[in-house]
């Protein structure tokens, strides 16, 4: 069989998508790699090495070598901002329909030169890529970009030298004609403000963990939001919208150990207090034991769930928990309280599932249809929580379970 004559269509540019992508790619598939938003990485891209004298195995890496390695494989073709809207099964394979919203920014004649990100009022509105490499250099969210609500200033179009921006520009649709598709179209963190408990978005400095992972990756230290000064006494809180019925009632399986790890950095290289409020703590790398004994040691691991946070004084943050059972309740004070969001479904995961005859699980992950899957496979995070190197590997179990089919049908 000629490999080279095959197309496989793969939804979602996240870590999962990408290493499906790359691994097919390498063996002489042609792909088409469809992502609905401007840049390729999903939530991968934003993880920062948790390392502190030595790896702690958070495999972040993994991530940023794949991703780079994607930008320029020949057999790769990267729709972006691309949203499967029908699907049709055909004899030999599916036809598919996207809608694709324009690029504001034409790519091309973007230097980044930044005048834009200067003049524009409105934070948010211009996103840059999280990779080195990635383009555009600067990209509009329509859904932040004050032009788009009333069509009556557009500030970066005016200011800008190399006259990039163009907001007139309409979405289009294509078909596309591939023999399978796989389905890597990830997860959403946990919104944290539905649990009014912790604060966040209410007091100040309550952050969640993947704010203080971009923290790390793009400013290279941990910042109190409210003044941008260096936090000295930190607390992770754990289980934010997993294990809870009021939030998703299954175990997110990640987060014991980026909470972890971040806390290990934190104190390894910026002197940080950290304390670690948790229900039980899940394990996770085949030296969960060796890890946990140097965790404890460096960090107050505290077995009991805050009642909540308050506002303290300077921006503080006040905890008040029970440290044992039938224990008098005490409080300790924080500079930044760090909310350990779990993994939930994608917010898309239904109509995906309608389009392209998959199910879903009782949580709303997706799962394989019951009959014949005729051509569709899913990989990642779209079919429940996993870590980077978990999602890699299901990603190589959907490229190879892909050939297979490709060679039979």
């Amino acid at each position: 069989m000629n490999l080279a004559d095959k197309s496989v269509a793969v939804l979602g540019a996240g870590i999962a998508g990408v290493s499906a992508a790359l691994e097919l790619a390498e063996l002489g598939v042609g792909v088409e790699l469809i992502e609905k938003g401007e840049f390729i990485g999903g939530h991968a891209a934003l993880l920062t090495c948790k390392a502190t004298d030595q790896c702690l195995k958070c495999n972040g890496c993994l991530a940023e070598e794949r991703l780079a390695r994607v930008l320029s494989h020949p057999r790769i073709h990267i729709r972006r901002r691309s949203r499967l809207v029908e699907a049709r099964r055909e004899a030999r394979g599916w036809r598919l329909r996207l809608d694709t919203r324009p690029a504001y920014i034409d790519p091309e004649a973007c230097s980044g030169c930044g005048v834009c990100l200067e003049t524009c009022p409105q934070p948010g509105a211009l996103v840059a890529p999280h990779l080195p490499g990635d383009l555009p250099r600067l990209a509009i969210d329509p859904l932040a970009c004050l032009y788009f609500r009333d069509q009556a200033k557009a500030m970066c179009r005016d200011v800008c030298p190399e006259e990039a921006v163009d907001l007139s520009r309409q979405n289009e649709e294509e078909d596309l004609r591939v023999d399978a598709v796989i389905v890597a179209t990830g997860f959403r963190p946990f919104p944290a403000a539905q649990q009014s408990r912790w604060g966040y978005g209410m007091v100040p400095n309550v952050i969640t963990a993947m704010e203080l992972e971009e923290q790390l990756r793009t400013q290279g230290r941990p910042a109190r939001p409210s003044d941008g000064a260096q936090p000295r006494r930190v607390a992770f809180l754990q289980c934010v919208g997993s294990r809870q019925r009021g939030g998703n009632n299954y175990c997110s399986r990640v987060c014991c150990g980026y909470a972890l790890r971040l806390g290990r950095r934190l104190r390894d290289r910026f002197e940080t207090e950290v304390w670690v409020f948790y229900m039980d703590l899940q394990s996770f790398s085949h030296a969960f034991d060796q890890f946990l004994a140097a965790a404890r040691e460096e960090l107050h691991l505290v077995r009991s769930m805050p009642y909540g946070t308050a506002p303290g004084p300077e921006g503080r943050v006040i905890l008040e928990y029970q440290p044992a059972p039938g224990a008098t309740p005490v409080s300790e004070t924080f500079d930044l309280v760090v909310l350990s969001v779990g993994i939930a479904p994608a917010g898309d995961n239904r109509d995906t599932a309608r389009t392209l005859g998959l199910g879903r699980d009782t949580f709303g992950f997706l799962s394989p249809p019951e009959e014949d899957p005729q051509g569709v496979f899913l990989a990642g995070t779209a079919c429940g929580p996993m870590d980077v190197a978990e999602s890699i590997a299901s990603a190589g179990r959907a490229a190879q379970q892909t050939l297979h089919y490709l060679e039979v049908c």
